[in-house]
């Protein structure tokens, strides 16, 4: 195989793991070193795959017998890798040659033949012709001594003399496609990507992405990719897509040196394709592609990839609107007769011709079809890649020690890996002096004046801001520039968002320098600057945007208990008649309106503030307090559970086990065997894994002035010392708890008992507004009501008009939905006889319309008909017989800002037992109808139509592919 930079960096990354997988040998056979002579006869060295039989290696059920290394590992690769490489995902690279291998008719038949005569161990001399270097890029073959020899054992054994004959039989049985034929592959990829595309969407709900329906998706742009360069007789194809800003073209099936297949991006107005997209204009460079000043890139790119462009064809791809969906591009259009001789490509040095052109315009419609759909789905798949780092990110941020430095130096890096930025940096506010600090490292404590740079613009306006590659054409940056010179680093992009609280208090800036490229590239190069590498050359777009907002959400909720976790650090020095009532009053003001995960959230940094405390004065490596509850009838704690996005509680009863003698006896309880106690006690909260690492145990009971047990404090593995680095079984001080450990904590007792009783009637208060929650409150209920809906719009417009009259004690309730193609809003009505009736509005037409329109909300009050533009509601009740007397009209907008629907509300009742509206009494006004919606009703349906606005996309999504 052609060695290269990236082949380079992968047997790097090999022999960096080298030391893990001899350990892994090792602990499989003592004969290991013939176990790894046999993996890389096997591999011929090849990274990924040596790296795929080690772990089959280590991973194996049984280990070889001493003597048999070589058959055991044989039978190993064969019923492991052999039979299965097509099932095992990290494999994707053999799917790729696959597909190389087969993917066009006559230059994959002179491809295969070529192979077969490698296989065959016949004579074939390396002369660098299109052919052998693809075999060698793709790493079939190598060349040896002159010849052309296979690789490796395992590329021998999967694409073996009977797969390539059955490979020839199938691909000399098909012949160049007829238009008709053609017409009806993409029907058929059309109708693959639509099933795809709803198994994508199908997971939606679960937040997790699913593998197999995106890859199904590439495969898809795969082959319409295949299908389109085999209809114009093309060497090589590619299909970009255009993203939402309209300044990048991507692509998932432009092909890298090793066959692999990248999501790659261009820059509208960069190469060729995207000039194409730039002016909608054909590109066609017959011959010569070099010396055209347009393909400069192109130029550049086969130099890197050891591939040569003779004649190049880019077009665009346009919908109803004539605005740019996509750009084809094809290189080297190919004769359809073999050579005599084999040995030089076919190549048609006068390039593509109108016939060519003439073809793809027949087939422009479905491909756009097809392409829309693809970007559609990318868009979604990109989403739920998103939202998976997100609760990953946020995880690990509600797992970390409540350190600010520590805090800052995690958030860098999971904001980095998150957006795929090359730095990342969180600016906190500091209100005594009035600017913004960090803690850098390398350089320590770092401060910017509010107002100055892009950070300290964004504090002060307290609103995001985002700067597209080039950020030196920026009329701001010359402070950057400045910072550039002297740091030699290249700022070429940035996005900077506000921090806040859930209060909205400005808490801090984050702030992200240099999207790249995906790709495995390097660190920037110092030494280079202030050349800019082609991996920056991208911009952080609005889902960028979007990610980071949710994320900073979730920093701002975190740096919020941090400030409370500090508080309550000098709350601990305060009187203990005071520190009950200042806990209270910290824990109250820190989770003010949110959620009941936060309530807990907040609760358990702090009780984990107090088990950090108990870890350091007993030595000791976990420890977990169990509070009693207000019945006294069971102890509760809180804890993190694996891949858990918030804590959660756990309890024991307080009348079982050993629990129950704590309560009777108020006696200290050790043990040097905690793993065989079987008691609730012990093992509430503990994981499996952990169990058999328990040493030693000490049960402290925390009791009041009153001599009750309030908490029972569980520690486990009394140590020698804390130094982590020093082995777990040197670290257990195998004497375990003492006496005098005790002691230790019941001198603190005095000191901790108004923080835990603090943490107990916080926990009773929880309790008490859960329980209110479900019994009166009617938004909680309503909110409840419609994330219940069964996932069409019919059901959810129900669920709204019945929820929202609930919740305000509104006589009639309907939610509008927007049409995006018409321009109109509409509803649905049930019919008497179950059937329903769709009602449309224009937009600006009546007071849905106009809400609608300009996005505010309307509140008329009793009597509605003195109101200017009450014509129309005039009108409609003559009709219908029914007083309209006040009305709440409010948008329903999405999480990106834009316009889903609107909902209206009319005729506020007066609170009592009223019957139904008589229509024969009109159009007099009854009494219950006289009053109006009120403020509180107003914001309720704000909040209310929040969260409508979070479900309707998914729900109307659905349905419209359901349709399709």
């Amino acid at each position: 195989m052609i060695t290269n930079t990236s082949e380079s960096l992968r047997h790097s990354e090999v022999i960096k793991s080298g030391l893990l997988i001899a350990q892994g040998l090792k602990e499989k056979s003592q004969n290991y070193k013939k176990l790894l002579t046999e993996v890389l006869k096997w591999t011929g060295g090849q990274p990924l795959l040596t790296q795929k039989l080690c772990q089959l290696i280590v991973e194996a059920e049984d280990s070889p017998p001493v003597g048999e290394e070589a058959e055991w590992f044989d039978r190993l690769v064969r019923q492991q890798l052999i039979e299965k490489w097509e099932t095992l995902p990290e494999l994707d690279h053999l799917r790729t040659i696959r597909d190389r291998l087969l993917r066009r008719n006559q230059r994959s038949v002179r491809l295969l033949q070529l192979y077969q005569r490698i296989l065959r161990q016949e004579v074939v001399v390396a002369n660098d012709t299109p052919e052998q270097n693809e075999l060698r890029l793709l790493g079939l073959v190598v060349k040896q001594q002159g010849k052309l020899k296979p690789h490796n054992r395992v590329y021998e054994a999967i694409f073996s003399e009977a797969w390539i004959e059955h490979a020839l039989k199938s691909q000399k049985s098909e012949i160049e496609p007829t238009d008709t034929e053609f017409l009806r592959t993409l029907a058929e990829l059309e109708r693959k990507l639509l099933v795809s595309q709803v198994e994508i969407l199908s997971q939606a709900d679960n937040e997790a992405e699913d593998e197999g329906s995106a890859q199904a998706l590439y495969q898809v742009l795969r082959e319409v990719t295949a299908k389109v360069g085999s209809l114009l007789g093309a060497d090589r194809a590619t299909i970009y897509l255009l993203n939402d800003d309209k300044t990048e073209l991507w692509s998932l099936v432009a092909e890298n040196e090793e066959g692999e297949f990248l999501d790659i991006q261009v820059r509208v107005g960069e190469g060729i394709a995207g000039q194409v997209a730039q002016t909608r204009k054909v590109i066609h460079i017959a011959n010569n592609v070099y010396e055209d000043p347009r393909a400069i890139l192109v130029k550049e790119y086969d130099k890197k990839y050891h591939y040569t462009t003779q004649n190049i064809l880019a077009l665009p791809i346009l919908d109803e609107h004539k605005e740019v969906v996509a750009v084809i591009q094809l290189l080297n259009k190919l004769q359809p007769e073999k050579s005599e001789d084999g040995s030089e490509p076919p190549i048609k040095p006068q390039g593509f011709t109108k016939l060519d052109l003439e073809r793809l315009a027949k087939c422009v419609v479905p491909i756009r079809r097809i392409l829309e759909s693809c970007q559609s789905c990318y868009r979604v798949t990109k989403k739920l890649r998103a939202t998976a780092a997100l609760i990953e990110a946020t995880r690990s941020l509600d797992q970390i020690n409540l350190d600010t430095k520590a805090i800052l130096q995690r958030v860098m890096n999971t904001a980095k890996k998150l957006l795929n930025a090359d730095r990342s940096t969180l600016w906190l506010i500091d209100h005594d002096r009035g600017d913004l600090w960090t803690e850098l490292p390398g350089k320590g404590e770092v401060r910017c004046p509010i107002g100055v740079g892009f950070a300290g613009q964004v504090a002060e306006a307290r609103e995001a801001m985002i700067i597209p590659f080039d950020l030196y054409n920026h009329p701001s940056a010359e402070n950057a520039k400045k910072i550039d010179e002297q740091t030699r680093y290249r700022t070429c992009s940035l996005l900077c968002m506000p921090v806040l609280s859930p209060d909205g208090e400005l808490l801090g800036v984050t702030q992200l320098v240099n999207k790249r490229k995906p790709g495995d590239f390097g660190e920037y190069n110092k030494e280079e600057w202030p050349t800019v590498p082609d991996f920056f050359k991208t911009s952080f777009d609005k889902n960028d945007q979007q990610s980071m907002q949710v994320f900073n959400e979730r920093v701002g909720v975190v740096l919020q208990f941090v400030r409370t976790h500090e508080t309550l650090k000098q709350l601990a020095q305060v009187e203990p008649q005071k520190a009950i009532y200042n806990a209270l009053a910290v824990l109250s003001n820190s989770v003010l309106d949110q959620s009941d995960e936060a309530l807990y959230n907040a609760l358990y940094y702090l009780l984990s503030f107090i088990s950090l405390t108990i870890n350091k004065l007993l030595e000791s490596e976990h420890t977990t307090i169990f509070m009693l509850d207000a019945e006294e009838t069971g102890f509760w704690s809180l804890v993190f559970e694996e891949e858990a996005t918030n804590a959660s509680e756990i309890r024991i009863s307080a009348n079982l086990g050993i629990a129950n003698k704590i309560v009777d006896s108020k006696a200290v309880q050790a043990s040097s065997k905690p793993s065989k106690l079987n008691d609730v006690l012990i093992h509430r909260g503990i994981t499996s894994k952990t169990i058999s690492s328990l040493h030693n145990l000490l049960l402290f009971p925390v009791l009041d002035h009153r001599g009750k047990v309030i908490a029972i404090v569980r520690s486990f593995n009394k140590f020698l010392s804390l130094d982590p680095s020093i082995p777990l079984a040197e670290r257990i001080d195998t004497r375990g708890f003492t006496k005098a450990d005790a002691e230790k904590l019941q001198q603190c007792t005095a000191s901790m008992l108004p923080i835990l009783q603090a943490f107990q009637s916080f926990h009773r208060e929880i309790r008490v507004i859960q329980e209110q929650r479900q019994a009166i409150d009617p938004l909680y209920q309503a909110i409840s009501f419609v994330s219940q809906s069964s996932g069409n719009p019919e059901d959810l417009i129900q669920k709204v008009m019945q929820a929202a009259k609930k919740l305000t004690n509104a006589d009639r309730s309907s939610l509008w939905l927007l049409d995006h193609q018409t321009n109109e809003l509409w509803t649905t009505i049930r019919q008497s006889d179950g059937s329903w009736l769709e009602t449309r509005v224009p937009m600006g037409e009546g007071f849905v319309g106009k809400v609608a329109q300009t996005g505010q909300a309307v509140n008329i009050s009793f009597d509605l008909y003195q109101h200017p533009d009450s014509y129309m509601a005039r009108q409609t009740d003559e009709k219908t017989h029914y007083r309209t007397c006040s009305l709440l009209c409010m948008p329903v907008v999405g999480s990106d800002g834009e316009l889903l629907g609107v909902t209206q509300l009319i005729n506020k009742r007066k609170a009592g037992d009223f019957p139904e509206y008589d229509s024969s009494d009109w159009p007099n006004v009854p009494d219950y109808f006289k009053v109006s919606f009120e403020e509180k009703d107003q914001k309720d349906m704000e909040i209310f139509n929040n969260q409508v606005g979070v479900i309707l996309p998914g729900i109307t999504n659905r349905s419209r592919n359901a349709q399709k």
